[in-house]
Order: structure tokens, then sequence, then C-alpha cells
């Protein structure tokens, strides 16, 4: 069983090349199960994801949904996570004592039960800082930490970034529909007759984007226990940058165990592009199903508190940053036939052209993603946005 795991990951190593290649690898009509997350020993939540492998060309991510999920100690104190999200399952502050040792519990809707080794909880430092350096070529985030007790040695970050975001058109008009002896037509009508204001609804959003990398860091072979990684490089003209943008960076504490084997998934996902990278190596986890000794489960549980930190940053503090929205408006007449024929394809935007008696003569219309804010993320302020 070892080695279908084995070949699984080498056949990622050709994932580049053009032609096609056929796996004689079957899996489980089900898959192997898959455990992502750390469980939170302190105060804010614990988040497990359960997942499904798939086929290498099924683009679709399975989830495992309707499982009991639960932290069990030593002590017999046992905590359940709740799902939410299908495959998502949380809880609230465990508050978990150091010294005593816990696992992750699952038992699956076919009966099955997978449970990781007995671990005590880390304890993990704070964030000293974020910091941030512009070059002619972008915008280098740093985080800085370090740990006085020199207990921790192996560190993992991720990270949530958000930014405004303000569409490059506004809407002060909109369709209006009205039946024709020829069947039905359009013209355009102010979007607010009375106050003259443009749509405000999709005129300012604030998207969101999750880490993908995976982050790592260690003092092991450092003789001061001090760490700045470079976190995140954001290149120059980005949206991100354009009005405000803001990080948020979680720290973990790891064991040596996940450490090793996060670098390992690490080499086996970004070290694979061309035959002479190193080959893929075996993942060997913490959790086994006691049901079926001989089943593969694919995940490492580490309990540690989390740190967070955010910091913010203004276009207005940036030089020569010179995000330029790739949009454009096209102008057409104000005729009922070649307003008719924009409608489902673009969206009006303004009056392009008018006589001295404010008659429209042409109108400006722009691509929706123009013009609607939503294509790209919420219209709801974020209640940590200043």
């Amino acid at each position: 069983m070892k080695k279908i795991i084995t070949s699984l990951f080498i056949l990622l190593a050709f994932l580049g090349c053009k032609e096609k290649y056929i796996s004689p690898v079957v899996s489980p009509n089900l898959g192997y199960l898959v455990v992502e997350g750390t469980i939170n020993s302190g105060t804010g939540a614990t988040e497990i994801v359960l997942k499904r492998t798939v086929a290498l060309d099924n683009p679709m991510i399975v989830y495992e949904a309707g499982a009991i999920v639960s932290i069990n100690g030593e002590d017999n104190s046992i905590a359940y996570l709740t799902e939410g999200n299908i495959g998502n399952y949380t809880s609230s502050n465990l508050n978990l004592q150091n010294s005593k040792k816990y696992r992750l519990n699952i038992l699956t809707k076919d009966g099955k039960i997978y449970q990781s080794d007995y671990t005590n909880p880390q304890t993990t430092p704070a964030i000293d800082s974020l910091s941030w350096r512009q070059d002619p070529n972008g915008l280098q985030i740093y985080v800085n930490t370090h740990d006085a007790t020199g207990l921790t040695k192996y560190y993992q970050w991720d990270y949530t970034e958000t930014w405004e975001y303000h569409s490059p058109y506004q809407q002060y008009l909109e369709y209006n529909q009205f039946n024709t002896s020829l069947g039905i037509k359009y013209n355009l009508v102010p979007f607010d007759p009375i106050l003259g204001r443009f749509n405000t609804a999709i005129y300012k959003c604030w998207p969101t984007e999750n880490s993908s990398s995976i982050l790592l860091g260690s003092t092991i072979t450092l003789s001061d226990n001090k760490i700045l990684l470079p976190l995140n490089y954001i290149t120059v003209g980005s949206v991100k940058l354009g009005k405000l943008y803001s990080i948020k960076t979680r720290q973990y504490s790891l064991s040596e165990g996940k450490y090793n084997y996060l670098q390992k998934i690490k080499k086996n996902t970004e070290g694979t592009g061309s035959v002479f990278d190193a080959q893929p190596s075996e993942l060997v986890g913490n959790i086994h199903c006691t049901t079926n000794a001989s089943e593969p489960v694919i995940g490492y549980i580490d309990i540690s508190t989390i740190q967070e930190n955010r910091i913010f940053i203004d276009n207005s503090q940036l030089s020569n940053w010179n995000y330029i929205s790739p949009c454009n408006q096209e102008e057409v007449l104000n005729n009922t036939d070649a307003i008719s024929m924009k409608y489902g394809q673009l969206t009006p935007t303004n009056i392009a052209k008018s006589t001295p008696f404010g008659t429209a003569i042409s109108y400006y219309f722009a691509m929706p993603n123009c013009v609607d804010c939503t294509f790209f993320g919420t219209n709801i302020k974020p209640p940590f946005w200043p």
C-alpha cells in the first residue's frame, strides 16, 4: 500500500508535460481520508477540514461530510467539533492544559474511526511585528518573531489578504425595458433619478485571498532564536495596493514531526518541476485508521496556541505604484436598437455626449466586471476595516 501512495506522488512530477498520462493506479471509490488543520489549544477557533483523495484528472474537491469529530484527552475529556460548511468542523475556545495529552478522533459516516497520536499542546510565541519594504518591482512583507524561552524551534505561517477595491466605472444609468410592436426594447434611465447618485452597492468591495504556499521556518541551526521571514510579495502595479490593503498573519509552533512532514509536502508540490528535481517522498503522518490499520491516511495533527497579527498598507505610503485598470468604455449612440443590442452584454455607466439642452447623444458602456465590484469580493465592509 505504501508503494501505491509513493507512486501517486511521483506522478505529480510529470504534470507539466504536454502528453497526458493515464495512471495505472486505481483509487478506492471514496479515496483516502485527508485531514487538514491544527488544534488550537488556547483561545480562538479550531478548524479541521476533512477531504477525500480523488483521481489526478478530477478537478473536484470531495469533502467528507457527516463525520463526528472530537478532541479527546487522556483524562477522558471530550470536546466535539461542529460541522458548518461541508467537511469543515470547528470548535470555539478549547483552552487545553499543556500538562495533558490530547488527540483528534474522527468517526466517519461509513463507521470507520481515525485517530491522531496523543500529543502535548505547545505554546506559540507572539509575532513581534509585520513589516514591509518596497522595491522597484513590488512590495515585500516580512514576519518577525522570536522565542525567549528557546522552546519553539519550528514554525509555520499562513495569512489572509484583504484589500479595498473600487470599480473603475460608476453606474449612473440602468436599462429600462418596454414593449413595442417589434418585441422587447431597451432604453436608459438614471439609476437614481431623485438624488442623481450612482449605484454605490457595486462600487466599493473587499476581495479576500488566503495564502496557498507552505511557509515554514526553523531556528534549529541558528545561534539566536529569532526569525525574519519573507511572508508575501506583491508585484508592482497590483490592484491589491490600489487603495488600502491588509494582511492578517497566523503563526503556529510545530513539533519536529509535523515540520518534517510539511517539508516533504512542500518539496513534493513545489519542487517537482523537472526530472532533475528531487523525487517526491512518501508521506507518513500521525493519523491512523483504527478500524483498518492498512488504510493510508493523509495528515498530521499538532496542538498549539495560535498567534495573530494584522497590518494595513495605504497606497499613499507607496511611491510610483502605478496601478492601472485594464478596463475601458465603449461609446454607444442614444438609439433604442443600439442600446438594446448591448443588453445582457455591457453595463451602462454614464452619458458620453449631450446637446446644449441636456439631451443625451451617446452613452458609455463597460464590461459588467468593470462596473460591478462584487465580481471580485463582498460589498459588505469587514468589521476590522477602518
